[in-house]
Formats: C-alpha cells, structure tokens, sequence
C-alpha cells in the first residue's frame, strides 16, 4: 500500500467534543463450551433500530476487526487513508465493506463472544475489554475553514495536534451479560464507548514517511494518560504514547456498580468473574448518532489463549530464570521436585508478551 494521509476531519453527524481534562433478535448460541473463537465480537444477538443511513445502518459492521483502511470518496475520485487518530473510521474500506453503525435515540445492538471475557489481573492495566468507535484528536487549524486538510505527502511525524486537543465525544453507554437474555449490567457512570482514544490502526515510519507495522487491537492504552498528555503533540509522538496500542476505549468488569460486579458469576475453574456478551446504546442524556466499530476482548497473561505454562513459578506465562530463582530459594519444599521437572520441561516457554525473551 502507498503512502497514505488522512484527508479533512469529517463525520457526517452533529458532534460535540470532550477536552483534556475529563476522562473520558435471534439467539444463535447459548452459553454452552466453545471451541476458542476470535477475540472480536462474533455474532450479532439482537439489535434495534433507527440505525444510521447509508453505509452506517449494518449493525453487522460491529463485527471482527476495527478498522484500517478508508474508502474517502471526493468529487474528482476517491483516495485510500488509513485509519487513525486523525481520520476516524467512516464511509466503507476499499472493499466496500461497511465500517461502522450508528446507534440513534432508541437503538441498540447485542453482541455475542465465542468465548468468556474474564475480569482478568493478568491482562494490561487489568482492563478486559475494549469497545472501538470513531472519534478523532483535533488537529491544528492548518487552513483559514479550519478543516486541517492534509495531502497524501503529509507527514506524521510533524502533522500536530490542536493545543490543547480534545477528543470528539459521542457517549454510547455499555453494558454486559452473561446470558443473551440478560440481567444487563451497565456502565452508568462510564466509560462510554465512542470516546477516548481514537482508533490508531498502524504506527508510523519517521524513515520512509509512511505507515508502518499494524497497532495492537487487544492492548489497552495506559489509563493514567489523560486528553492532555496529547496536547500539541504531533501524531508521531501521539502514537508513541499509545504505547503499541490501537486506541479505544478500554473497560474493567471492576469498574462496574459493585453491587453488578458482585452479581457476576464467577467461573467455577478459575473463580474470576465474566461477561459474554456486550450491549451498546445512546447513553442517557448524551448528544446522537454515536457510532460502534468494533470489541476486543483484552490480550493478557494467562487468558483464554494464553495459558501459564507449566513451571511458570512467577506468573508471567513465561519459564526462564526468574523461575528458577524462585525454585532455588525454596529448595528444601517437597514440592520443588515437581517444580523443578515442570521447569525443565519447559524451559523457555513462553505463551504471552515473548517479544525479547
């Protein structure tokens, strides 16, 4: 793919923005063992309109991955832009293939899992799962209509964003289930899905003045970061504190009311609580016509695809020499027979985050 550029920041819908300084109906499976399904949302449970026009009424177009590239359609011709920060998710990719659903006052879409979501403490900041929409960082005003138009030559590494920035906010509330049929417990006091962080589909190459290796769809951005951490950076810099993360807008079961947490059952084999399916809606008193791209089920240490090996005394889903620290201060356990065969066995294992092992 050649080196693309986002075009003007444009969404079709009346927005209003939240600025730095607030943080922002057919069942077709029960609840019965899966093999391991995708990390994205699989399977729409139910929904109801008014959905979007166009391209934005498919609430099927919240299913699998987020989006990264762009079908932007001009007068004179169309050009191909990768999903980012600045250039959120709209219209259809090059495909043709519909890339977001609007939700309008009093729709709402159900969508199922192919495997648990767990509240999980191995997973980054120990978020569980991440609702992708498509809101923006604003940029500079770089032209006198203010629409920070940029050409297929512009580059990131000094293309900024406004100072101080903000991100547009279009609240969808989110809540969770473990039954299709509910009880539904919601995030009423956010998050909110369609919100910070814009989705960042690629990081960028300051050499050759393009898009380089994709971003992590299943890893959180750090939520110690605020809207203002991103002031007047340029998107380079912005996507280097974004950490490998591809944006959105991250959720801890945790985060929930603790009397719904509580109401959660948990897993009888790992005692953590979980979800399975996830509802999205116009939050109550929240501007319309917010839009839902795609869920990730958070990436972690010990989760569904990335069982703790054998001999993984530390936790880390990974045998190496902090393990065999561990069984060499406990060398007079009974037990360390057995740890120690488990750590033969796999010496160098790794399962999860192996880069540099």
């Amino acid at each position: 793919m050649p080196a693309l550029s986002t075009g003007f920041n444009m969404k079709y819908v009346n927005i209003t923005f939240v600025s730095c300084g607030f943080i922002v109906s057919m069942m077709l499976h029960g609840l019965g063992t899966l093999a391991f399904g995708s990390d994205f949302a699989m399977e729409v449970i139910a929904w109801s309109g008014p959905l979007g026009p166009g391209p934005y009424g498919d609430p099927n177009s919240v299913l699998g991955e987020p989006t990264t590239w762009i079908l932007q359609p001009f007068p004179d011709g169309s050009e191909v832009i990768a999903c980012s920060m600045v250039h959120p998710a709209y219209n259809t990719d090059p495909e043709d293939n519909k890339l977001v659903t609007t939700l309008n006052a009093g729709s709402y879409i159900i969508v199922g899992f192919g495997h648990n979501i767990s509240d999980d403490p191995g997973n980054p900041y120990g978020m569980d799962f991440i609702v992708y929409g498509n809101g923006f960082f604003e940029a500079r005003q770089t032209t006198p209509s203010g629409t920070n138009e940029v050409d297929p030559n512009t580059d990131m590494s000094v293309y900024q964003l406004a100072n101080p920035t903000s991100v547009e906010e279009e609240r969808i509330l989110i809540s969770v289930a473990q039954d299709p049929n509910g009880p539904w417990y919601a995030f009423s006091d956010g998050p909110y899905g369609d919100t910070a962080y814009p989705t960042q589909a690629f990081s960028w190459d300051a050499n050759t003045h393009d898009w380089g290796p994709p971003m992590n769809w299943l890893r959180p951005i750090n939520p110690a970061l605020t809207v203002c951490d991103f002031n007047g950076l340029t998107v380079e810099q912005a996507i280097g504190l974004y950490d490998g993360s591809a944006g959105g807008t991250a959720f801890d079961l945790q985060q929930l009311a603790p009397e719904d947490y509580s109401a959660l059952s948990a897993d009888p084999q790992t005692s953590r609580k979980w979800i399975r399916y996830i509802k999205v809606e116009p939050a109550p008193g929240a501007s319309l016509y917010g839009e839902i791209d795609a869920f990730a089920d958070v990436a972690g240490c010990d989760d569904y695809q990335h069982p703790r090996p054998e001999g993984d005394l530390t936790g880390d889903c990974r045998v190496d020499l902090g393990d065999w620290a561990i069984l060499a201060a406990q060398w007079q356990n009974p037990l360390t027979i057995d740890d120690l065969l488990d750590v033969a066995a796999d010496w160098l294992m790794c399962t999860f985050n192996c880069d540099g092992l």
